[in-house]
């Protein structure tokens, strides 16, 4: 991953906002409180040799699709598993229509939003924002060159929804 500049917060939660449809700034709080206050936000490119340090957030209903792994590529992999998981079958359906719409030339933003703990940018690099997405975009092998928002804290490795990008 290669940073390309600094950018603040409100770049970050205002494109949050319109990929998600937000109209309060309140939105995903879930996801936005617990983060460091020491973190700082840069858009940096994604490269070649990033994509095995991808992961998507530590949220239990990823666990099955996963294999436990939370790696992106993981759920690629896996994006035709065959089970009764509910969890499964519903990230499974949403990214195969997200691949069918790009398929057809449909276009889906793709500047998602990761957080990591180091300006070393070695990794892991966990995606708070477009989970969905980046399997899609792996899977068409479109993912290598997208610039999306990095979030760069040392206290990141205690955020509860990259935990698993640290085991």
């Amino acid at each position: 991953m290669r940073i390309i500049r600094q950018v603040s917060d409100d770049n970050v939660w205002q494109h949050w906002m319109k990929v998600e449809g937000h109209q309060k700034s309140d939105f995903r709080a879930d996801i936005r409180d617990p983060l460091p206050n020491s973190l700082r936000w840069y858009i940096a490119k994604i490269e070649e040799g990033d994509i095995s340090k991808l992961f998507i957030i530590s949220s239990e209903d990823w666990t099955e699709i996963s294999n436990g792994s939370f790696r992106v590529q993981e759920v690629a992999n896996r994006i035709n598993i065959k089970n009764g998981n509910k969890d499964t079958q519903r990230i499974s359906s949403d990214i195969k229509r997200k691949l069918e719409f790009t398929r057809g030339g449909g276009i889906l933003d793709n500047f998602l939003i990761a957080v990591t703990d180091s300006l070393k940018l070695d990794g892991p690099f966990t995606f708070i924002e477009g989970n969905r997405r980046s399997v899609t975009f792996v899977i068409n092998s479109t993912i290598i060159g997208c610039e999306i928002f990095i979030g760069i804290s040392p206290d990141i490795r205690g955020y509860k929804w990259a935990s698993q990008s640290y085991r």
